[in-house]
This record gives structure tokens, sequence and C-alpha cells, in this order.
């Protein structure tokens, strides 16, 4: 008897464990990432949860990331007109020492004001914006 209670208390403190793992992978999906100190934040059209894990195949033309009053926005790198993006949920944005900066939801910057992006991949909604795919965008370390 006293080997089977140590034996599913193991095993529950393994699964909650496991949950607590992936609940902090999972949590900043929706929540973003934390905002630095001396940091206000910059408004970001983002997209819901990407649940079926599937992305569309288009590439987005090189875009220079910039900003428009308190957003953030990013511009045609040939035309210098802005694109209308929804960038993946969680994502993030704010200015800090006068630079705008775009992070994943674990706050991994992916560019910072002037930067130009040119490996965004991801497929037009039908509100004509481009929603960017969650998966291969690359971050800086």
């Amino acid at each position: 008897m006293f080997r089977r209670r140590k034996a599913r208390t193991a095993v529950g403190v393994i699964i909650l464990l496991l949950f607590a793992v992936v609940a902090l992978r999972v949590v900043p999906l929706f929540i973003g990432p934390a905002l630095p100190a001396g940091a206000s934040r910059l408004q970001l059209a983002t997209a819901s949860p990407n649940v079926s894990l599937s992305c569309a195949t288009a590439a987005l033309s090189p875009v220079r990331v910039s900003t428009f009053g308190d957003e953030l926005v990013v511009v045609s790198v040939e035309s210098g007109e802005p694109i209308r993006v929804a960038w993946p949920a969680g994502f993030g944005a704010w200015r800090i020492d006068g630079r705008a900066v775009v992070a994943d939801p674990w706050g991994s910057v992916v560019g910072t004001e002037g930067d130009v992006l040119d490996s965004l991949g991801g497929g037009l909604g039908i509100d004509d914006a481009f929603y960017i795919c969650p998966f291969g965008i690359v971050t800086r370390r």
C-alpha cells in the first residue's frame, strides 16, 4: 500500500511539473511579453492565438519597422507605404530610449525601429491585412 501511495504521489508531482512547464510556454501567447523598465507600450495589431499550428505560405516583401504616433507599423522598403499587418498572438511593442521595439511573446526582440525585416511569412486575411506566421520569425538574442 505504501509503495502505491508513493508511486501515485510521484506521478502526480511529475504531471504538475509538466503542466507548469507547458503553461509557462503557452500563457505568453495570451498576455504578451512583460514591459521593460522605463518603456512605454505601443499599439500593435495582433491576431488571435494560432491553435491550428498552420500558416499560409506567402512571403511578405521586405518591410521596415517604424512608428506612427503611438503605434508600431511596418512600411514597404520598395514603396515607403505602410503595410497592414497582424502580428502573431502575444507579440508586443514598446518604445524605450526613444526607439520602437517589437518582441515575441517571450520578450525576444524581433526588430527595432529602422530595422528591415525580410523573412516574414504568412498570408492575407479576410480584412486584407497580412497575417504574419508565428513560425520561423528570426529573433535577436
